[in-house]
């Protein structure tokens, strides 16, 4: 994110005007189609006076009033996530923490300090890769907090060119991190021998180097016919997922193995960022509650049941970004941001 503050910004935007099925796994039922509703999404006790604050129906305001409008829950299928708990059970029964810190572009140096301040913060779930070469700043940075380690669930993953050596590269990337288990591994595109790969992450829950495996920068077609070919399916599903590009079809798809959805340019990334903030739905979301665009984009991310990652080097955003469990966005301010699906993409590939 750039360091330019998130509610200077905020004020000059505003100013500026399915059933289930599959392997049958508890945590995920047809019930729980629609799971992530605004309505039910958090405990009253951990909710604001703020959360229940009325849409404004002033003839200015960019967010209808009507109550009728369809909400995220006609999209979003998959496992229930519990935001009074903060966490979302997977479909192996692993409960994985629904907001976290990505990593992406961070130096070591960068990614230690980043962990440092998000684990600090009381943010639980790290996210990295191999491609980053960053995994020994992240692995610093958990030990430097002093955190037990079964409380942080840490992701990373496997590139494209580490699948036909790929138990070798699970190894490496342990070294690395200096732990003997990841939470999470991803293969991180769809790729020739992604399959094998796919295979060798199995290999590694078996011998308990990985607790959970999934993919990441797949879609429809790649999604089917990975879960075909598994014996372990994908606990996560980790894409390009913001307010202009939702990835309803791919989650959907995911669905069908209760496989959990993951945002990845949660915000836009660092250069576009801005322009989801000045979005003046948005903006009129952030301002109803008195809380920064990025906040608002959070709240609209975890009741939608996207897994959230923002990445920071700015430890005032870190915190910022971890402080969303006050307030609530309502059905009507949910809707309006679900109505602002563009299918445009904000990363370069």
């Amino acid at each position: 994110m750039e360091s330019v503050s998130r509610r200077s910004f905020l004020a000059g935007a505003v100013a500026a005007g399915a059933a289930v099925m599959g392997w049958g796994v508890a945590g995920c039922s047809a019930s729980q189609a629609g799971s992530a509703s605004a309505s039910g999404s958090a405990s009253s006790a951990q909710s604001s006076s703020s959360a229940s604050t009325s849409v404004s129906s002033s003839s200015s305001s960019s967010i209808s009033s009507t109550g009728t409008s369809a909400s995220a829950a006609a999209f979003a299928t998959g496992p229930t996530f519990d935001l009074s708990k903060r966490t979302v059970v997977l479909n192996n029964g692993v409960e994985m923490p629904v907001l976290g810190l990505g990593t992406y572009i961070l130096s070591n140096a960068q990614a230690e300090e980043s962990v440092y301040a998000a684990l600090m913060a009381g943010t639980r779930l790290i996210d990295t890769a191999r491609i980053y070469g960053n995994e020994e700043g992240i692995g610093r940075g958990i030990k430097r907090v002093g955190v037990p380690r079964d409380e942080v669930f840490l992701t990373t993953k496997l590139w494209t060119a580490d699948f036909g050596s790929a138990a070798a590269a699970i190894d490496a990337s342990l070294q690395h991190l200096g732990q003997d288990y990841v939470d999470l591994m991803l293969l991180h595109h769809e790729d020739a021998n992604d399959e094998a790969a796919y295979r060798a992450m199995e290999d590694a829950v078996a011998a308990g180097k990985i607790r959970c495996i999934g993919i990441s920068n797949f879609y429809e077609d790649g999604i089917a016919r990975m879960v075909a070919a598994a014996s372990i399916p994908p606990a996560v599903l980790q894409n390009e997922t913001h307010p202009y590009y939702q990835e309803r079809r791919p989650k959907v798809a995911a669905a069908k193995s209760c496989t959990v959805l993951e945002s990845w340019f949660p915000l836009g990334g660092k250069q576009d960022c801005h322009t989801l903030f000045a979005d003046p739905v948005i903006a009129e979301v952030a301002a109803n509650h008195g809380v920064s665009p990025a906040q608002a984009l959070i709240r609209w991310h975890l009741q939608t049941g996207n897994v959230y990652i923002p990445g920071s080097s700015n430890p005032d955003h870190i915190r910022e970004d971890a402080n969303v469990w006050n307030f609530e966005l309502t059905a009507d301010e949910m809707a309006a941001i679900d109505a602002l699906e563009k299918g445009q993409r904000l990363a370069w590939y």
